[in-house]
């Protein structure tokens, strides 16, 4: 069966219960900074999946509006599936990523090595004096 992706966003803060309940609130797809470079404080990246049985090594990347890769290491999990088609919830924590330049951006999910799935998040400049990061209601 091929990897089905329910749903995939950017969002202020996301967790998974013990029961298995995901939970997010804020989510987003646009930040706006006063100058660039500049870092956004903290952000979450939900990808709810459907994979086959068995392991599936999954990795998240992010590139600029050039394509640079912006992240050194790569957050990577190895997904066990037991039960074929059920949801598998990646909730990962980004705190004081540094964006250097505006434009489109891309989180991407590698599964096994290959690109599967990318959000896209708009980075601009936004010229407010004393203004700190923020998101567009």
């Amino acid at each position: 069966m091929p990897p089905v992706i329910k749903a995939a966003f950017i969002c202020d803060y996301a967790l998974t219960s013990d029961d298995g309940k995901l939970s997010a609130m804020g989510i987003f797809s646009n930040i706006n900074f006063p100058t660039m470079p500049n870092a956004y404080p903290r952000f979450f990246v939900v990808i709810i999946l459907s994979l086959d049985e068995g392991g599936h090594p999954v990795s998240l990347g992010i590139v600029d509006a050039f394509g640079q890769q912006m992240l050194e290491d790569q957050p990577a999990v190895d997904v066990q599936v037991d039960v074929p088609g059920t949801d598998t919830n990646l909730v990962i924590d980004f705190n004081n990523l540094p964006f250097n330049q505006p434009g489109i951006h891309q989180v991407q999910l590698f599964l096994d090595g290959l690109l599967i799935h990318s959000v896209p998040l708009s980075v601009q400049i936004l010229t407010i004096p004393n203004q700190q990061p923020s998101r567009p209601n």
